[in-house]
């Protein structure tokens, strides 16, 4: 009877281990996001390791092309530059090049990559000269002598800074580095009384490495921490703001590298726990971006109408991950 008692008391004991077992064995690995330079190049004080490369122009007499940190402007303040400057009688068209390139890095583990950053051209005094920008993204991979040039844009107008992300291919042990080269142009001819200086800046330079998981598209793959989500919001609230009556409408993104779809809450506000408008709350799936119209308050009306800039509260969930940033955006009236 005894022997009869410990066969029939171990039956449930053994079904509990079993049921662990396949729990251990079905529960996915979380995933997490590695950044890279150096948790991500925000260049908040320096150029952290960021070197110029190549800088020329066409016309060395009355051009001169250079590059490097600039701690005044950046999102936040804070980026690298390249930079054109042209002397008073240059009366012909120019074209400089400048190459920007980060310090190598080894990736630690393998996953689907993401490159991302902030650009801003500045025309700066040279208006009247129409200068025009085309900058290439290229990720050396040094382990393996290869390079591939995922992001490449255009810029014909002055801009404020603007996020980009483009998937990229990475391979765990394999040192690379990033390299930006800009081509700034002019379309129309200087005169003896032109002269000044256009920009190209970049901020929050990264490769985000999105590792773990189940690999799985949409809404899987994993769990992201609080503060990753935070790290990966920078540039999700594209300005400006247009305002149209009693309406402003924001553009906001969900980068690629949170990896599913973001929940977004925007507010518009006067400062922080003042509120300017009505909260809207709108879902954006990863590596896309929408734009949300927000109600101005019948009471912030006026203040609103004289304002040239107004900040926005915007509190994103992505699964499990919660994040509340603000972000201070031109209003432009249309």
């Amino acid at each position: 009877m005894r022997s009869t008692r410990g066969r029939r008391g171990l039956g449930p004991a053994l079904c509990c281990i079993a049921t662990m077992v396949v729990c251990l064995v079905a529960a996915p690995a979380q995933a997490a996001t590695d950044a890279y330079p150096a948790g991500g190049s925000t260049f908040s004080g320096s150029a952290q390791g960021w070197q110029v490369t190549d800088a020329s122009c066409s016309q060395p007499t009355f051009c001169t092309a250079s590059g490097g940190y600039d701690g005044a402007n950046g999102n936040p303040p804070g980026s690298i530059a390249a930079n054109t400057t042209i002397a008073v009688n240059l009366l012909t068209l120019f074209k400089s090049t400048v190459t920007l390139q980060s310090p190598d890095f080894t990736v630690a583990r393998a996953g689907d990559g993401t490159l991302r950053l902030d650009r801003q051209f500045d025309s700066g005094s040279l208006v009247d000269q129409a200068p025009q920008a085309t900058y290439a993204v290229t990720l050396i991979d040094r382990t393996a002598s290869v390079q591939s040039v995922p992001l490449t844009e255009s810029l014909s107008s002055a801009s404020g800074f603007t996020g980009k992300d483009r998937a990229v291919p990475v391979r765990a042990g394999h040192v690379y580095a990033i390299s930006i080269t800009t081509e700034t142009s002019s379309t129309v001819a200087g005169t003896a009384l032109g002269g000044g200086t256009t920009s190209v800046r970049f901020d929050n330079v990264s490769v985000a490495v999105r590792t773990g998981g189940s690999g799985s598209g949409g809404n899987g793959g994993g769990a992201l921490t609080n503060g990753q989500l935070l790290s990966l919001l920078k540039g999700s609230l594209v300005g400006p703001a247009r305002q149209k009556g009693n309406r402003l409408s924001v553009k906001v993104r969900c980068p690629a590298a949170v990896g599913r779809t973001c929940a977004i809450g925007l507010q518009g506000m006067f400062r922080k726990r003042k509120p300017a408008t009505s909260t809207r709350r709108a879902k954006v799936r990863k590596g896309k971006a929408k734009s949300v119209v927000l109600k101005v308050k019948p009471k912030a009306r006026k203040r609103i109408a004289t304002r040239k800039r107004l900040l926005f509260k915007a509190t994103v969930r992505a699964g499990k991950a919660r994040a509340t940033f603000y972000k201070r955006l031109k209003l432009v009236r249309r």
